[in-house]
């Protein structure tokens, strides 16, 4: 006969799962938080381009540097203006599909959108927009948080 009453045995294996639950579920909040700052990111963005189309001349600093640059080059007339527009359109609509598949728990989309979100950065860092540049790196450290824990949890088709 052993000598541990059945009830301390029953308490070890569920304390066990409850420390390895809360550890996933710290995981996918994080992984949640990192994609979503793509939805962030085109959010922004979208506002921005908005404003642009409409005419007007403030935007936000932390948007996509791409989307304002074909802004400003959209400057050459209503058409170009709504080309523009329909392109800046195109890209916030893949920053949010990054978003959707990295809140799932897609891996590689956190890995092209960084890539992606890095090389707009590239873009503030040119023309020298400090706030842009600390803005993408610091949306980079976010979202390469919310890619660990993904790499930490199984891929979603598991």
């Amino acid at each position: 006969r052993s000598a541990v009453p059945p009830a301390a045995v029953d308490l070890v294996p569920s304390q066990a799962t409850q420390v390895m639950t809360a550890e996933r579920q710290a995981l996918e909040t994080r992984r949640r938080s990192g994609g979503q700052w793509f939805y962030w990111i085109a959010g922004l963005s979208l506002i921005n381009t908005v404003l642009a189309v409409s005419g007007q001349t403030w935007r936000f600093i932390l948007g996509l540097g791409i989307t304002q640059l074909v802004q400003e080059l959209g400057q050459q007339g209503a058409t170009a203006n709504m080309t523009a527009g329909f392109i800046g359109l195109a890209v916030i609509g893949l920053f949010v599909f990054f978003g959707q598949r990295a809140v799932l728990g897609y891996r590689w989309a956190f890995v092209v959108g960084m890539v992606l979100y890095a090389l707009d950065g590239v873009i503030f860092l040119l023309i020298q927009d400090w706030p842009g540049v600390g803005f993408h790196a610091f949306a980079l450290v976010m979202i390469q948080r919310g890619y660990s824990a993904a790499r930490q949890l199984p891929p979603p088709n598991a």
